[in-house]
């Protein structure tokens, strides 16, 4: 997208080191209004040591992972048009798979996943129940502790004016909670 949570994050006091983006529109407004890195690819294509090495970072050293991967699989719009969603079996939900790699490749201190509340839907949650599982995984192979909370929050009650829904899967590194 355009930097949203980029730049809620800069507005918090952090500082984007690299940006991922495919959108060619999305990219050229990244680029126009900020001067961050953005490698300009799908994020398959992306190895975690290029995304490191582009930060100027070493694996554990950044403080936070964020990302929104498309939420066209989990959206009630699917639902509307076909009856159902592809979930997990849409291409696009690939990108859930790699944002959890370049987690477990770099390590950062913390993470956030934004998307659609169609990801946890009840029933219909294996996006959820993928990061869940992918997250012990890491735990288990890296030695880590990361804690994971997930929150659906509108928009509209922080200021937005805009009702704008979404699912935050959030998780640190050294296993604290985070209290939404």
């Amino acid at each position: 997208g355009a930097g949203g949570l980029d730049l809620g994050f800069e507005a918090a006091g952090f500082e984007t080191k690299v940006a991922v983006e495919i959108d060619r529109d999305a990219v050229a407004t990244l680029r126009a209004n900020r001067d961050w890195p953005v490698l300009d690819r799908d994020i398959h294509s992306i190895t975690s040591d290029e995304l490191l090495r582009v930060a100027g970072l070493a694996v554990g050293e950044a403080d936070i992972l964020i990302g929104g991967p498309p939420c066209q699989p989990f959206s009630k719009a699917g639902y509307w048009s076909t009856g159902d969603s592809l979930r997990l079996d849409d291409r696009r939900a690939g990108t859930i798979g790699a944002y959890l790699r370049v987690l477990r490749d770099t390590l950062p201190r913390a993470f956030l996943l934004e998307n659609v509340p169609g990801l946890a839907f009840k029933g219909k949650s294996e996006g959820l129940e993928l990061v869940r599982k992918t997250i012990e995984e890491i735990n288990h192979s890296k030695g880590v502790r990361y804690s994971i909370q997930v929150a659906q929050l509108n928009a509209a009650d922080f200021g937005v004016p805009q009702t704008r829904e979404r699912v935050f899967v959030i998780g640190s590194r050294d296993g604290h909670q985070f209290r939404f």
